[in-house]
């Protein structure tokens, strides 16, 4: 059996996906015993391609998954892509502006919409591909899009029925309005930022007290324009016997009330503010008390319009805040200006100041939903990984709006309402009626509005799995099993598809919610295309391959905690899969053929039983894991069994053992299961491997994952070997320090003060010659009768190794000298903080008892080191 002496990792990953998808290894079985396992993929947008973001929250499910069938599970791991309405209609305007100069408005709506088609097919077509390119073990033969025809269809029913149970509504509230995306936002839509503005304190002259005026602060001057109160507090002294008089609006002379309303803060300004229920939440609840007009100043593209001065209408909103400030200056009705730090709202997507507004839009009412997928959560129908977690979704669940869901946008589902022109009456029906049922007019137009991508996105466990059809997918695979995603999404999906799940799959969507962090770059900030500071893993799966950069990502995805791009990280996982590769290709040029073994505990050696001790140890922790989704410690503790014990160590002793079966049968059985540990992690390297040394199963993925056995627990040996490595590694410890060549054999006399250790060596000393490079080993019980030489010390072991020269004596009483000197003053700061009190009686009993042991140690050690000076000089 051969191997190329280099891992390429461009050649090993090039072909075993298209391999895997001929032999349907992804797809699940109708007759599958298995228990189902199913998870969803979080829908990737189709705003053009992934970025490395993405592959976090893809590859650790599918990590999940391939365990999970190597387990025997019947797994269904179900692809599929978002139409993500305002961020790819986003995308194609700025596009088409560059491109061509035009707005989508030029091309109308249906030609528009032809040209987002075109760019979902091909930025759908790159996605799949970077899928593919990751290794996700994805059954494509069930892919979903978001805006599917399938899907138009079932959000239109889930729509109906849920305006026909009075959930879904009409009405006109205040809403938040992005100018430059030209659409409503919902809350969690909108990003509120840090600014740094001024706050304008302004004359409100009394109407019937000339030369008097209330000053009012505000840091929105252009606002004033739609003002039709001032409000005070009905308990500020200062303006009590003034509530109920009119004041005189400036700039316009309209003659406006001041009220008295419980919720104004005394405290902000001075204690009176303007009312404009047009463009503020707060006022807009003020004025439904008070019964006030709302007057809109502020049109969609946030310029000003309505009953204002001529001078004003069609000004930018900013432009106009300047104007009127110039113009309240000239006729000296500002009392004062000073600067002034507050929150102001943001889209989240374009970051453009959101304007709030008062709309006529859909609402959906999600507090009457939010009960049962509270209560999911509370009696662990749903388990948050990592627990904290819950606690967000509850605040937000308790606390929960009515959510708007319509959008003024063109890309996507177009909510199924039509309004008759004859008898002004809405008709939701899952189709065009044709008729007006309550005229029988004909002349119906449908809303030109869309629903929010979120809405689609809530139904996404159970439609895609064919609820609308009562399917064998939904009956056997529903509720899913888990959903792996980032915690900035909790609000805007994972409550949404509880809510939705109970509500119409009849029961919860999945079992659990494994919340990761984000992949943020260099300067903090989270990864995302319209901020453009994405990595396309493409480029990095090019440079080091989709293996290290799985690799490198579970290893560092603690859930719930964010992950720094560092590409040494990924280097140096490349490095890893090196090491496999090489330690794979010692393995299999040492095996004879097809030569099959059975292991036989008897015959082995302890070398070989101390592998399996450890690598089935390791086997559990994995497991242990993997079961409570430490994926990233699942990763670690292979990663150190290969490197640290396996490569440094086993394949070392073995070297000395290759003419014996049992040592080869004991390589090739370790090689196996390393490489179906990997497998998760890193499938394009370990089923690389697996074919030189292939069971009965064609792939590695239709393999057994290994699990702990009972038969592979040799304890002796383990001990015995772990002494050995302790000797060996004080022994080329002792030889580096003392600049002796590497491969130079040298005399080595040995002293052991524990009886049982000092029997596992003798048993072993011919490893040990071979790896400390001994030229003849000698286990003594007394050292001082020797001749001089270096001094190793390990506990219950002194190593000595003879100069061959004064100047090596020297050398070693320098050393010796600098030890015990920090060993001195190690012992010293340690004594002191027991004696110091605070420590000794504050921390636990454990903690102080290995402090305790530890100090020992260093006494005992710094006792040998004085003994070996005092023998040396």
């Amino acid at each position: 059996m051969n191997m190329e002496k280099a891992y390429d990792h461009l050649q090993t990953e090039c072909d075993w996906y298209r391999r895997w998808e001929e032999n349907s290894l992804f797809t699940p079985s109708d007759h599958d015993p298995g228990i189902p396992f199913s998870i969803i993929l979080p829908p990737p947008n189709v705003t053009g391609s992934l970025h490395i973001g993405h592959a976090l929250t893809l590859s650790l499910p599918d990590i999940i998954v391939r365990r999970k069938k190597m387990q025997g599970f019947n797994v269904l791991w179900l692809p599929g892509v978002d139409h993500a309405g305002i961020a790819t209609q986003m995308m194609v305007e700025k596009n088409l502006k560059k491109e061509k100069g035009l707005s989508k408005e030029d091309l109308g709506r249906e030609q528009f919409l032809q040209l987002v088609w075109e760019w979902k097919n091909a930025s759908q077509q790159k996605i799949v591909s970077q899928i593919k390119k990751l290794g996700l073990a994805l059954d494509w033969s069930r892919m979903k899009f978001t805006l599917s025809d399938e899907m138009q269809q079932v959000v239109k029913k889930v729509f109906v029925k849920l305006y026909r149970e009075g959930k879904i509504y009409q009405g006109t509230y205040m809403v938040n309005r992005c100018p430059s995306c030209k659409t409503v936002l919902s809350d969690l839509e909108v990003e509120h930022k840090e600014v740094h503005g001024r706050l304008t304190y302004i004359r409100y002259p009394l109407r019937q007290e000339p030369g008097r005026w209330v000053v009012v602060a505000t840091t929105r001057p252009e606002t004033m324009l739609g003002d039709v109160a001032v409000a005070v507090h009905p308990k500020d002294a200062r303006y009590k016997k003034l509530i109920g008089q009119e004041i005189l609006l400036p700039l316009t002379g309209r003659a406006i009330p001041l009220v008295g309303d419980d919720d104004v803060d005394r405290d902000f300004g001075t204690g009176a503010v303007k009312v404009t229920p047009a463009h503020d939440p707060a006022d807009f609840k003020i004025a439904l008390k008070h019964h006030l007009e709302k007057i809109v100043v502020i049109d969609e593209l946030a310029r000003m319009t309505g009953p204002i001065p001529e001078k004003y209408i069609g000004l930018d909103r900013f432009a106009c805040r300047n104007q009127v400030l110039n113009d309240l200056r000239a006729l000296a009705m500002i009392e004062k200006e000073e600067d002034y730090t507050h929150n102001v709202g943001h889209c989240q997507r374009c970051e453009t100041v959101v304007e709030p507004n008062i709309s006529r839009q859909w609402f959906l009412k999600t507090a009457e939903l939010a009960p049962p997928a509270i209560r999911a959560v509370v009696e662990n129908q749903i388990v948050f990984i990592p627990d904290k977690w819950k606690k967000v979704y509850y605040n937000w669940m308790e606390n929960i709006q009515d959510w708007c869901i319509s959008r003024q946008l063109w890309w996507g589902h177009r909510i199924p309402a039509y309004y008759c022109r004859d008898c002004q009456e809405v008709v939701v029906a899952e189709e065009d009626p044709g008729r007006c049922p309550h005229c029988a007019g004909a002349r119906l137009v449908q809303d030109e509005d869309v629903l929010d991508t979120w809405f689609s996105s809530a139904l996404w466990p159970f439609t895609t799995l064919g609820w609308q059809d009562d399917s064998p997918d939904f009956k056997t695979f529903y509720p899913t099993s888990i959903m792996a995603t980032a915690f900035d999404i909790i609000f805007f999906w994972v409550a949404r598809m509880i809510m939705m799940g109970i509500h119409f799959g009849g029961a919860v969507p999945f079992r659990e919610v494994l919340i990761n962090g984000l992949i943020r770059d260099e300067k903090g900030q989270k990864m995302s295309k319209t901020k453009n500071n994405a990595v396309d893993p493409l480029d990095i799966i090019r440079e080091y391959g989709a293996d290290a950069l799985r690799f490198t990502l579970a290893i560092q995805a603690v859930p719930g905690m964010d992950i720094s791009l560092s590409i040494s990280r990924i280097k140096g996982y490349k490095a890893f899969a090196n090491k496999i590769w090489n330690a794979s290709r010692y393995v299999i040029m040492n095996l004879k053929g097809d030569e099959e073994l059975a292991i036989d505990a008897s015959r082995i050696s302890d070398t070989d039983k101390w592998v399996l001790h450890l690598l089935n140890t390791t086997v559990e922790k994995v497991n242990r894991c993997f079961d409570d989704y430490r994926m990233y410690e699942a990763a670690d503790l292979i990663y150190h069994f290969l490197w640290d014990e396996y490569c440094d160590w086993y394949l070392e002793f073995s070297k000395s053992d290759l003419a014996s079966p049992q040592t080869r049968s004991v390589l090739k059985l370790t090689l196996f299961k390393i490489l179906q540990l990997l497998h998760p992690f890193m499938p394009f390297i370990s089923e690389e491997i697996y074919q030189k040394i292939r069971t009965d199963k064609e792939f590695l993925l239709q393999t057994e994952f290994p699990a702990f056995s009972k038969d592979f627990v040799f304890s002796q040996a383990h001990a015995a070997i772990e002494t050995l490595k302790k000797v060996v590694a004080e022994t080329r410890k002792t030889r580096t320090e003392n600049r002796i060549e590497p491969n130079k054999k040298i005399p080595i006399f040995l002293k052991c003060e524990a009886a049982a250790e000092k029997k596992h060596l003798e048993k072993h000393l011919k490893y040990f010659d071979f790896l400390s490079r001994s030229l003849q080993t000698e286990i003594v019980s007394d050292l001082s009768v020797l001749p001089k030489g270096f001094r190793g010390v390990s506990q219950h072991w002194e190593i000595l190794l003879p100069f061959v020269s004064d100047q090596d004596r020297q050398q070693e009483l320098q050393r010796l000298s600098a030890e015990h000197d920090k060993l001195s003053k190690l012992i010293g700061q340690m004594e002191g903080k027991l004696s110091g009190g605070g420590f000794a009686e504050k921390a636990p009993v454990e903690i102080i008892q290995n402090f305790k042991k530890n100090l020992q140690e260093y006494i005992e050690k710094k006792a040998k080191i004085s003994k070996t000076i005092d023998d040396l000089s």
